[in-house]
């Protein structure tokens, strides 16, 4: 299985917007039709929120046999309300090209 990380921030003024997302999505049924896209993706997502003096972010991993592609496939499934939601709450487009995706500079094992 491979592991891709991914930190994006919390714009300052939204993590209470952030915050009424999560319960959405964390909700049983919202969180079935979550679930279900990325396992249908092929892979199994983890979100942190870390919260530093300098604001708030989200560690997101995916992991899975091609975590990468699996991204791709989730943007591509996003509905329209939340690719706003992400524009406002992150400042990240999602419907525009992707950012180059993080690399790998340590690994403890390898």
């Amino acid at each position: 299985m491979a592991l891709l990380a991914l930190c994006m921030p919390i714009l300052p003024g939204k993590k209470e917007k952030w915050q009424g997302m999560m319960e959405q999505i964390t909700q049983q049924t919202a969180k079935k039709e979550v679930d279900e896209i990325r396992e249908n993706a092929g892979v199994h997502e983890r979100t942190f929120l870390q919260e530093t003096p300098n604001g708030d972010f989200l560690i997101i991993t995916l992991e899975g046999d091609d975590p990468a592609a699996s991204f791709g496939k989730i943007l591509e499934s996003l509905p329209e309300d939340f690719v706003d939601l992400v524009k406002d709450v992150h400042g990240v487009d999602v419907a525009a090209a992707p950012p180059p995706l993080p690399k790998l500079v340590y690994d403890s094992r390898s």
